[in-house]
């Protein structure tokens, strides 16, 4: 039981840490001579800052951070949660487990991406659409592809660790 709880939080820790790796590395903050623009930001206007005071005040550099950390959060409860959960449920042939895996995780990432869309359409709030553009679409593509196979990996180590499937 210890080892398949350090197996999940240690997993968990590290697809967090790559989801925003990967969602700051396609969603730059924008930084020029004037000042701090965040490219993936929720909320009403635009974030930007000043550039003093983006590099040396904390809390506004966790203005722009903090929704990449919600964004991972999303991310990695549907890849490392809700599909595992889904995956066990289904009772995936390990031959499968890998296509399922990474194919379920993409399909409720890009479900989610939708919803979003529609809470943005219907002015619940506002934020980055991902099917209203094409270049969005595919800003998000690169972001959701890779952590949808890193979930697929996942769930092969899972079944082949020792703290695999009781």
């Amino acid at each position: 039981m210890k080892t398949k709880l350090f197996y999940w939080m240690a997993v968990t820790i590290v697809y967090w840490a790559f989801a925003v790796w990967l969602l700051y590395r396609v969603f730059v903050i924008f930084v020029d001579g004037s000042g701090a623009s965040a490219t993936f930001h929720w909320g009403s206007g635009f974030l930007v800052a000043n550039l003093p005071d983006f590099q040396t005040n904390l809390n506004t550099r966790i203005l722009f951070l903090y929704q990449y950390w919600i964004a991972a959060c999303v991310i990695t409860s549907v890849g490392c949660g809700l599909t595992p959960w889904l995956v066990r449920l289904w009772k995936v042939r390990r031959s499968r487990l890998f296509l399922v895996s990474a194919a379920t995780t993409l399909t409720i990432l890009l479900v989610v991406g939708a919803i979003s869309d529609v809470g943005i359409a219907i002015k619940v709030w506002n934020g980055p659409h991902i099917y209203n553009i094409f270049a969005n679409t595919f800003a998000f593509l690169k972001v959701l592809i890779p952590v949808s196979l890193l979930a697929g990996i996942l769930a092969l180590l899972h079944d082949r660790s020792p703290a695999g499937p009781s």
